[in-house]
Parts: structure tokens; C-alpha cells; sequence
């Protein structure tokens, strides 16, 4: 059973790592610095740095902070990795970049609903209204980067030597997005077994850190193509603000030890650009169907693991 349940969570991590490698490249692939599988390579290693270097902040809370570590029982770790993964997979199928972080943690509330288990709901409106402030907070840093750097470049004149430097500058802030993409998103998988005493959470960091890296390189091409090409065309300026504004945003929340939404800081972030600029930079359908499998998300994985934890335990 624990070896089942730690393959479980690696088909997890891999499907984490296929969909929200986006999160970090896309901008630069839709800037076309290089090619897409570069892009996959550099996202996933520095998403294992983080995880190996901050990746045990959330796995705590993850773990043991929206229900009892005690509660964390083979059919709660199940049922949730369970829901996650039919859920991430289907997305990414889709190619919609949907926050595997409001998969796990709907999916533990679910199952440990599901369990009879206390649910910590102190904790879980911490976390909400961390959900709520993520875009809030990387749309404004973004929109204040893009303008400062708008009132620079009306100053003197933009010349060829800037543009370079910002596209260096845009391959140094995807890789800070994908090491605190690392960094918080490990736990999404990683808390469900060292929560279960299954593996230490730095055995279990180092685990998921790998199937991330693994599910970025092979799968993570389809969902960061359609974020690059298709949602938004950003120019290598527009694209380092908004990385940095989106990395800022998750890196503070890591170290309060808050799972927050890489996808959702990121899309703030873009939003805050394409307001400095005034003008239209989304695809209007794409932006609304993300937004509705967001909504979906905590619901249908929390459904999903709350009917098979009830299986699970009835047999």
C-alpha cells in the first residue's frame, strides 16, 4: 500500500509538472528566445531547486494543517491523490492551466470530509483569502515594474542593447518563477505522503521535485504553448515585470508557509502589464475558460475525493 500510494503521488508530481511548467516559460517561448523543449529543461530543474531548498515550508501545512497529521490515513492519501491526478490530467489534456494547488487542497478537505475527520477551517479561510490576494497583490507590483519601466523607456530612447538585456533579463526571471513555482507547488503532492508518514518530507520533496522535472520535459510542451502563443503574446520587457511580479508574490507567500496558485499570480501579474500599456493583450474565450476551471477546480476534486475515500472505505 505504501509503495502504491508513493507511485500515486509521483503520477501526481509528473502531472503537476506537465501543466504548470506555463507558469514560468510561457512568456518566454511566446517571446521566441528558444525553443520550447530549452524552456521545459531550464523550468523543471529550477523547479527542483526549490523544492529541494524550500520546498518543506508548505509540505507542513499541506501535511498536517487543514486536517490532523493523525487523520492522514492510506484511504484520505489515496482518495486525494485520486482526485488530483483525474483532474490535472484531464486539464492538461485540455490545455488549460488550472491550479494544481486548489487541487490539493480541495482534495484533502474533500477526503478528509469524506473520513470523518476534523477539517481545520481557520486554516482553510488563511488560505482562501491568500487565493483572493495572490493576483490582487502581483497586479499591482506588475502594474508599478511595467510603469516605471514604460517612464524609463519614454526617457531615453529603447535602443537594440535594451531589448537584449531584457530578454537576458526574461530568462533569469522564468527561472526565479520556476524555482518558487518549485519551491510551493511540491508540497501539492509531497504533503500527502509525509503527511501519511509514508517518506520524510525531504525524501518526499525530493521525490516529487523529480516527477515535476520529469512531467515539465515530456509533457509540459502542449499547456505552456497555448499560454505563450495563444492566451497572450508578451514582449520581453512586459514579460520581466510580470515574472517578477508574479515570482515576489509566491516567494513571500512560501515563506509564510501559505500553498498559493502559481496560475494565479501570473495571470494578476499579465493583467497589471497589459493595464500599464492600456491595451488588450488576452484572448477573451481562453481567459474565461481558465477562470471557469478555476472556480471548478477545489469543487470537483474535492467531489472526486470525497466519493472515493467513501469507496475506499466502505470496501
Amino acid at each position: 500500500m505504501a509503495l502504491f500510494t508513493i507511485l500515486m503521488a509521483f503520477f501526481y508530481g509528473l502531472s503537476i509538472g506537465a501543466n504548470d511548467a506555463a507558469n514560468s516559460f510561457a512568456d518566454w517561448i511566446g517571446a521566441r528566445i528558444g525553443k520550447p523543449l530549452t524552456a521545459m529543461f531550464l523550468c523543471g530543474g529550477f523547479a527542483l531547486l526549490g523544492a529541494l531548498i524550500e520546498g518543506d515550508k508548505v509540505s507542513k501545512t499541506l501535511g498536517s494543517g487543514i486536517i490532523p497529521a493523525q487523520s492522514m490515513t492510506y484511504p484520505i492519501i489515496l482518495a486525494g491523490l485520486i482526485g488530483c491526478i483525474s483532474w490535472v490530467f484531464l486539464a492538461s489534456f485540455m490545455g488549460l492551466p488550472i491550479s494544481t494547488t486548489h487541487s490539493a487542497v480541495g482534495a484533502v478537505a474533500g477526503s478528509g470530509l469524506a473520513a470523518l475527520s476534523p477539517v481545520k477551517w481557520a486554516v482553510m479561510k488563511k488560505i482562501v483569502i491568500c487565493w483572493i490576494v495572490t493576483p490582487a497583490a502581483s497586479f499591482s507590483i506588475a502594474l508599478i515594474f511595467f510603469s516605471l519601466l514604460l517612464y524609463f523607456m519614454k526617457r531615453r530612447e529603447a535602443g537594440d542593447r535594451f531589448y537584449r538585456t531584457m530578454r537576458i533579463l526574461l530568462t533569469v526571471s522564468s527561472c526565479y518563477v520556476a524555482y518558487v513555482w518549485g519551491a510551493n507547488d511540491v508540497a501539492n503532492a509531497s504533503s500527502l505522503i509525509s503527511g501519511g508518514n509514508i517518506l520524510s518530507v525531504f525524501q518526499s520533496n525530493i521525490l516529487i521535485g523529480i516527477a515535476m522535472f520529469l512531467g515539465a520535459v515530456i509533457f509540459g510542451n502542449k499547456v505552456a504553448e497555448n499560454v505563450g502563443f495563444n492566451i497572450t503574446r508578451l514582449s520581453a520587457p512586459m514579460g520581466v515585470c510580470a515574472d517578477f511580479a508574479c515570482a515576489f508574490v509566491i516567494h513571500l507567500f512560501t515563506r509564510m508557509s501559505v500553498p498559493v496558485s502559481t496560475t494565479h499570480a501570473l495571470v494578476g501579474a499579465i493583467c497589471g502589464v497589459g493595464f500599464a500599456r492600456r491595451g488588450k493583450i488576452f484572448s477573451g474565450r481562453i481567459i474565461r475558460d481558465i477562470v471557469l476551471a478555476w472556480c471548478a477546480t477545489p469543487v470537483l476534486t474535492g467531489l472526486i475525493s470525497f466519493i472515493v475515500c467513501k469507496i475506499i472505505i466502505f470496501y
